[in-house]
């Protein structure tokens, strides 16, 4: 279980070495007003006129990914280097580094590592159950495992599931350049927070995965480390 911090707008809101990398969350404001100039300037200036064409909640959430994993480069005691995005919007990082943002309003987290292996991170609410979503993001036989489960734990191992399932999607893009679907993997959860990953197609196949998940209050904050064999 993570403990952030009072939430205080563009502070670290937590800070953990995990097996996968430096994983860092960062306070977002409330609303979707212009970033403050005070805090542009904590960007680095590719980082910053990307930051400046955006709007709303799109600019809060790029510069608070930004930010954090800016802190991951500082923890590992090198000069943090230009964060900008590829054709799909995920982060490009310079070389011997694999990084990933996820984010909800209030919060950005940054997870980055180095290395040749490729890593992804993810988090997800669970307070708000919705009807169908398991039969479309799982297996046949993990919708079994969920369904076999007592009802009050079904949604928030169907969540658990998709999330991993979203950083595997994270950790393989780069390589793999395509859409990777939710049954082209299976997930099963593991009760001390190591996930196992079953590829169901050749491309994933391809990979070794380490899974892991944790929880922020009632959210899951998955994270994986994908490397090609």
């Amino acid at each position: 279980m993570i403990q952030p911090s009072p939430r205080v707008p563009w502070t670290l809101a937590f800070l953990h070495a995990i097996p996968h990398g430096i994983v860092a969350g960062l306070h977002l404001p409330e609303g979707g007003d212009p970033v403050e100039d005070v805090v542009l300037a904590r960007l680095t200036g590719p980082e910053r006129d990307v930051a400046i064409s955006l709007r709303g909640y799109r600019q809060v959430q790029f510069v608070g990914g930004r930010l954090a994993l800016g802190v991951g480069f500082s923890e590992m005691g090198v000069r943090k280097a230009p964060v900008t995005s590829d054709e799909h919007g995920a982060p490009l990082l310079p070389d011997g580094f694999s990084g990933s943002i996820t984010h909800k309003q209030d919060l950005a987290i940054g997870l980055l590592a180095r290395g040749r292996a490729r890593v992804g991170v993810d988090l997800e609410d669970t307070d708000r159950p919705r009807p169908g979503v398991a039969a479309r993001v799982l297996t046949a036989p993990e919708l079994a495992a969920v369904e076999a489960l007592p009802e009050s734990r079904r949604w928030v191992d169907t969540v658990l599931r998709f999330s991993v399932k979203e950083s595997i999607y994270k950790a393989v893009h780069p390589t793999l350049r395509r859409y990777v679907g939710f049954g082209e993997v299976a997930v099963w959860p593991g009760t001390n927070g190591n996930d196992r990953v079953e590829p169901l197609v050749p491309d994933l196949e391809r990979f070794h995965f380490a899974a892991r998940h944790c929880w922020i209050g009632d959210r899951v904050l998955s994270t994986v480390r994908a490397e090609l064999l």
